[in-house]
C-alpha cells in the first residue's frame, strides 16, 4: 500500500501487480533459503511456529503467560482468537488511513510489535524508528523508560535471585504493553488531528469535542 501513492487507473491492475511482486519476492526467498539449507524443514520452523506457539519461553509479549495457564482443550480456540485479534486491526487502519498509507503501515508495525506471539525488542525498535517518519512529538515515549528499567530487575528476581515469581515479570510486560498502547493511541490521535487541521485550518489549535 505504501509503494505508490499516485492515483491508479485501475485498482484491479494495481492489486494484481502488487500481488505479483509479492509472490515473486516470496518465491525468490524460498528458493534462496532452499539453496542454502539441506531441506524444506525451515518452512514449518519459520512459519508454523508463531501459529502453533510450541515454545512458551517468557518474553516481553502477552501470550506466553496466558497459554501457560491455558487448559490444552481450549488452546486451539484461543490461538485463533488471538490471531484474529491481530488481524482485525489491518482492515480499519487501511480503510481509515487510505489517504495516508505511511501512517497505516506505521500503525500496523506498532500492532505487530505489541501483540505478536514472540514479542521482541527488535520489532519495537523498528516501530519506534518508523515513528520518526511522522512529523509529531510523542511525550508518552517517556513511559517506556519505566518498564525498560524494571523489566530486567524483575526478570533477575524471578530467574536468578529466586525471590520473585512469574507474576513479577508478567506484570512488567503488561505495563510494557500498556506503555506501547498509550504510544499507539497518541500516534493515531496525532495523525487524525493533523488530518483534521489540514482540512479545517480555522480549527488549528482549538479543542475538539465530539457532539
Amino acid at each position: 500500500m505504501a509503494l505508490d501513492q499516485r492515483n491508479q487507473a485501475s485498482a484491479i491492475a494495481f492489486g494484481l501487480r502488487l500481488f505479483g511482486t509479492f509472490a515473486v519476492s516470496v518465491a525468490f526467498l524460498f528458493g534462496l533459503s532452499r539453496l542454502l539449507l539441506p531441506s524444506w524443514s525451515f518452512i514449518p520452523s519459520v512459519y508454523l511456529t508463531p501459529l502453533t506457539l510450541p515454545d512458551l519461553t517468557p518474553n516481553p509479549g502477552l501470550w506466553w503467560y496466558f497459554f501457560i495457564e491455558m487448559f490444552d482443550a481450549f488452546r486451539s480456540f484461543f490461538l485463533g482468537v488471538f490471531w484474529l485479534h491481530m488481524l482485525s486491526y489491518s482492515v480499519p487502519f487501511c480503510l481509515r488511513f487510505r489517504k495516508q498509507p505511511l501512517a497505516a503501515v506505521v500503525f500496523m508495525m506498532g500492532t505487530i510489535a505489541i501483540f505478536e506471539p514472540y514479542a521482541n525488542i527488535a520489532d519495537v525498535g523498528a516501530w519506534l524508528s518508523s515513528l520518526t517518519l511522522l512529523s509529531h512529538t510523542f511525550e508518552s515515549l517517556a513511559a517506556l523508560l519505566y518498564t525498560t528499567l524494571l523489566g530486567p530487575a524483575f526478570h533477575h528476581l524471578w530467574i536468578y535471585a529466586g525471590s520473585g515469581n512469574a507474576n513479577f515479570f508478567y506484570a512488567i510486560t503488561l505495563v510494557w504493553a500498556l506503555a506501547l498502547l498509550i504510544l499507539m493511541t497518541d500516534t493515531v490521535y496525532s495523525v487524525l488531528r493533523d488530518e483534521w487541521e489540514t482540512e479545517r485550518p480555522e480549527g488549528k489549535g482549538k479543542e475538539v469535542r465530539q457532539i
